[in-house]
């Protein structure tokens, strides 16, 4: 072991982790959502690994960086089915419980000088400063940090055949770094030395860290195996999509006839709509809004010409289908996403393979928008679609089943389970029955998945279906 350590010393070697670290475009709030649209943006720092794996499934954890003018933030979505927590004493020995932790040294040349954020499922906090300038207590109180945990405040936390995920995030502030860092807050290009694990829990506790060790060492505080952030003053961006200029000139002038986003408001139709009495090119279009309809309720609009413009553009937007516009990336390791990590293959089918819990998707790309498609992987719809209503029952004779719903009436229901088994039960079969109130379709692969996975199963979604224009049934590749 100390050869190891020998080889290490003062050396950025075996497999280290690089990672750039984006400032935050508007006000992170610390509330364990991770909603804002950075967070969204921001990209994972990549796949943990696993130094010490045992037997059982090596889930997952999502974890992503910014920062601003006082805050380093901090976010973990760690993917876990048995999370159980019960360490409450501040400083308390959290690792015992699921918990995730943070490595921090400011300063490349003192890498030893480091600090470390260890946070569990309940939002207990252990600190320590291991540095040549705290001679205090084994345990050190930083200043200001904000955190928030999916499960923060609780008493204790017991497994449960409902665990999904957990989410820590945090602000901390720059100046608990003052004494090591070059500078507070980092300037542009400024690198620091860090790492992001995970650990504990009961059952399937399979330890992981971003960095990953070097073989014959076990030890997370091995602060030569610390990755490097670079901190990049550049503000993360997104391709906006056709016609996305227009929008808030159309949601701004044009709502109150034809409703949100191309939605049918109380006087107009909805312009997103594929209607053959709808105008269509773009002319058409441009001379509708700037002219009016004679005889109609739609009148000449007093925007300039460079608006009506955006407007139309947006219009068309709407009324495209993903096909016609695909989204850019690998196609076939979004295939591999699909029918892998993503696990979409589970419930959907694509070309006769795949699940029937959900939609045939062998066509969405024709029938959807790219948007409505990268929404429906990133944002939970308010209401769940007709024909997918998630429900378990219970039967008389003790049988549990959860599934959709196909078909019910006063007397029977048709449900189709988790594992594309189709139940037809008599309504005094059931003793029981629970509607539940979010859909089964996962809604935060933002978070689950690495940037460049999304990026490639949209490139893969965006390409499954017919053009709109009949291109002889061809589809995209």
């Amino acid at each position: 072991m100390k050869e190891v350590f020998l080889l290490l010393t003062g050396l950025v070697c075996f497999g280290q982790q690089t990672y750039e670290i984006h400032r935050a475009t508007s006000p992170i709030r610390i509330d364990g959502k991770l909603d804002e649209q950075d967070w969204r943006r921001a990209p994972s720092t990549g796949d943990f690994n696993f130094p010490s794996p045992k037997e059982g499934e090596k889930e997952q954890t999502v974890a992503k960086l910014l920062w601003d003018e006082e805050n380093l933030y901090v976010s973990w979505y760690v993917n876990d089915r048995h999370i159980s927590a019960s360490v409450t004493q501040r400083h308390g020995p959290v690792s015992k419980d699921d918990c995730v932790e943070i490595f921090i040294s400011p300063n490349p040349d003192k890498v030893k000088n480091y600090y470390t954020f260890e946070i569990n499922a309940i939002g207990t906090m252990l600190n320590r400063a291991r540095t040549d300038w705290w001679t205090g207590p084994p345990t050190w109180e930083p200043d200001g940090v904000q955190y928030r945990t999916t499960f923060h405040g609780q008493s204790k936390k017991e497994e449960s055949p409902e665990d999904t995920h957990w989410i820590v995030e945090a602000a901390i502030p720059f100046k608990n770094f003052a004494r090591d860092a070059a500078h507070t807050p980092p300037r542009d290009g400024d690198r620091w030395r860090l790492n992001l694990q995970r650990l504990g829990g009961i059952t399937n506790a399979q330890s992981s860290t971003w960095s990953p060790l070097p073989p014959g060492v076990r030890s997370f505080h091995t602060p030569e195996a610390f990755g490097t952030v670079v901190f990049v003053s550049a503000q993360i961006t997104s391709q906006a999509p056709a016609g996305e200029p227009g929008r808030e000139i159309y949601n701004r002038s044009c709502t109150q006839c034809h409703g949100q986003d191309g939605t049918a408001g109380d006087r107009g139709p909805a312009l997103a709509a594929r209607r053959r009495y709808l105008r269509v090119t773009e002319r058409d279009l441009f001379d509708a809004i700037k002219q009016g309809i004679p005889g109609t309720l739609m009148p000449a609009s007093p925007l300039p010409d460079a608006d009506i413009t955006k407007v139309v553009a947006y219009i068309r937007g709407l009324r495209a289908t993903a096909i016609d516009t695909p989204a850019q990336g690998d196609v076939a390791h979004g295939a591999q996403v699909f029918n892998g990590k993503g696990r979409c293959s589970e419930c959907h089918m694509v070309n006769g393979r795949g699940g029937l819990l959900g939609p045939d998707l062998s066509n969405i790309a024709g029938e959807r928008s790219l948007r409505f498609i990268q929404e429906s992987l990133t944002t939970a719809k308010p209401h769940i679609p007709q024909g997918y209503q998630p429900v378990r029952v219970v039967t008389t004779d003790g049988r549990r089943i959860r599934g959709v719903v196909r078909n019910e009436h006063n007397f029977s229901m048709q449900l189709l389970d988790t594992e594309g088994k189709l139940h037809l039960l008599a309504r005094d079969e059931l003793r029981d029955v629970q509607y539940e109130k979010q859909s089964l379709m996962p809604s935060d692969y933002d978070k689950t998945l690495s940037a460049t996975e999304l990026r490639d199963l949209l490139a893969f979604l965006s390409r499954q279906g017919r053009r709109s224009d009949g291109d002889s049934g061809r589809r995209r590749r």
